[in-house]
């Protein structure tokens, strides 16, 4: 098999299911080629996709080498200083940083391409890759201008890299439990506290979320008065500002990538948007790292995939190689059809998101003044906002679900030699389980797209979804009408859900996947002209999951609260144990 990290489903993705014309048109006052510009991005695309395979080709046998701390200093594995040098040297850090400060421009969606190339060629690499373009959209979207010429060129460069700090001891998913403090003196801010699980915490910029220390006592508890600060380590005039990295954590997976414990003693930073707002600001840069996650877990799982299927072909037993084995085979294709299913939703978010930043870009000019279609446009920028709401934590909880499914799979087409600890098919499995963890767990995203729900996304979704199967109704007679049948039962089932909520957080997996299956499910129908292969990827993942959509269904349908109640007996609390 020819390892194409640039492959045919993603050029296919840009060629037909994006509109060019309209996204430069809405985005670019002056006019442009779009054909010229596209083309671009794909070379940009391809030397990524060349670097990448050359990090492929020796990171495999470098990952269990751990990061270390050498006197304050995280010190990554050889191959993961190598794999970022050869990225930095290509000028393929950052690249949706605008050219303004160094950058491409390049749209999420293919940035996304590129993350899952990243990632595929090591899953370590990627988070401190993901992690460099996410710090720095934040500062350039929030930071003043000075910050943004003192810093962004220099990411782009590669010269320096970014982490953003979070989690502490108390508060995990829960943001309002941060005890972190940012106290402001004489115009000058300044952070003290602890920070816990940092991704790449060696990084010499930390995007910090600390709460005001004005309005400690009052906002404590809640996400109120938590201010998104800069901070560097090393201050503009070369002192060293107080941050440390008191530990290093050991993990079953990414090894190479840092996961740093952080004090700050009365560290210098700067303010990123309005004072006590910063909630708001670390919601945009944690929404792109939940959509890098994404990408993450589709590379990993690709790499896998890739790896048992050539595994297959050459593992000989019972006189043939046990590729031919139906068994075998259906692993292998439901491993192929869930990857593309995710990658379908994800290039399907990202392009949204993209459509959108367009739309808002073009509104808050002065060309739209005038535009007779101007309030339509808007009314379509507040359908687009709200679904991406709702479409971003599903897309995070479905690839990485999906991806610790596949991973899985493939250590069982291996069979034995695929536990053995030095083997690639287990290693893919142990870096793709932190997916559905960090940047918020499956757990939490579920619960997060069910308030989204609670909001009229999921009718927005539905609706949106039933006429583009009606446009395609004629052509795919059969496969639309299973899809709208599984529309049904989702309104029927959410029925269900909305005289309780206890019941229906009980079930917000549940319905996510359902709702991920039918959005899918349309989106493969829209690609089904695209190749034969699209086809039957199409029509059998109709089959397959719709009827995982009635069965959910008439599970919900089945039962009530009352069922936490029978959790309750089970785990021995219903008496008050604990």
């Amino acid at each position: 098999m020819a390892d194409d990290f640039f492959h045919r489903e993603m050029e296919l993705f840009i060629d037909h299911r994006v509109d060019w014309v309209r996204y430069f048109r809405l985005s670019r006052p002056e006019p442009v080629n779009a054909v010229e510009e596209v083309e671009t991005y794909k070379a940009i695309l391809r030397t990524a996709a060349d670097v990448c395979e050359d990090i492929a080709a020796t990171a495999p046998g470098q990952w269990r080498e751990e990061v270390t701390l050498v006197d304050g200093r995280v010190v990554v594995p050889p191959h993961i200083a190598a794999g970022y040098e050869r990225l930095r040297a290509a000028g393929l850090v950052c690249l949706t940083l605008s050219p303004t400060y160094n950058g491409f421009g390049l749209p999420l969606v293919l940035n996304s391409y590129f993350l899952e190339m990243v990632a595929r060629a090591d899953a370590s690499l990627m988070t401190i890759v993901g992690l460099q373009t996410g710090t720095a959209q934040d500062i350039e979207k929030y930071g003043t201008e000075d910050l943004r010429q003192r810093y962004l060129p220099r990411f782009a460069r590669g010269e320096i890299q970014g982490c953003m700090d979070l989690t502490e001891a108390q508060a995990g998913s829960d943001l309002g439990g941060i005890v972190t403090r940012a106290t402001e003196e004489h115009g000058r801010y300044f952070i003290d506290g602890e920070k816990i699980f940092i991704t790449n915490g060696g990084a010499d910029v930390h995007l910090v979320l600390a709460r005001d220390a004005s309005t400690f006592d009052q906002s404590r508890g809640t996400t109120n008065g938590l201010s998104l600060l800069l901070c560097p380590v090393n201050l503009p005039d070369g002192t060293r500002n107080g941050v440390r990295v008191a530990r290093v954590e050991s993990k079953l997976g990414i090894h190479g990538s840092p996961t740093c414990v952080i004090e700050f003693d009365h560290a210098e930073a700067f303010l990123l948007g309005e004072r006590g707002a910063g909630f708001r600001a670390m919601l945009d840069l944690m929404n792109a790292a939940r959509l890098g996650v994404a990408a993450q877990a589709i590379g990993i799982a690709e790499a896998a995939y890739r790896e048992a299927r050539a595994y297959a072909a050459q593992r000989v037993q019972f006189g043939g190689p046990i590729l031919e084995q139906p068994l075998i085979k259906n692993l292998l294709t439901s491993m192929i059809i869930n990857i593309q299913s995710a990658r379908a939703f994800l290039y399907r978010t990202c392009a949204l998101i993209d459509l959108t930043e367009a739309l808002r870009t073009y509104l808050s000019s002065d060309r739209s003044a005038q535009d007779p279609d101007r309030a339509r446009l808007q009314q379509q920028l507040d359908d687009n906002a709200h679904l991406i709401r709702f479409f971003t934590p599903l897309c995070k909880y479905y690839a990485t679900e999906i991806s610790n499914d596949v991973t899985r799979k493939g250590i069982q087409v291996h069979g034995g030699i695929g536990y053995m600890a030095d083997t690639p098919a287990g290693h893919y499995h142990s870096d793709s389980i932190i997916t559905t963890i960090y940047e918020g767990t499956s757990e939490i995203q579920a619960s997060f797209a069910l308030k989204e729900m609670a909001k009229g996304a999921l009718f927005t979704a539905l609706e949106q979804t039933r006429a583009e199967l009606e446009h395609l109704r004629q052509e795919f007679p059969e496969p639309v009408e299973q899809v709208c049948v599984g529309i049904h039962w989702i309104t029927e089932a959410v029925s269900s859900l909305l005289a309780d909520p206890q019941y229906a957080l009980l079930n917000a997996k549940r319905i996510c996947k359902m709702v991920v299956d039918v959005v899918i499910a349309a989106e493969l129908l829209l690609q089904a002209n695209l190749s034969e292969a699209k086809r039957e990827l199409a029509t059998t993942f109709i089959h397959r999951r719709m009827l995982a959509v009635e069965m959910n269904a008439r599970r919900i349908r089945a039962g009530d609260a009352s069922r936490i109640k029978r959790y309750d007996r089970i785990l021995g609390l219903a008496d008050g144990g604990t």
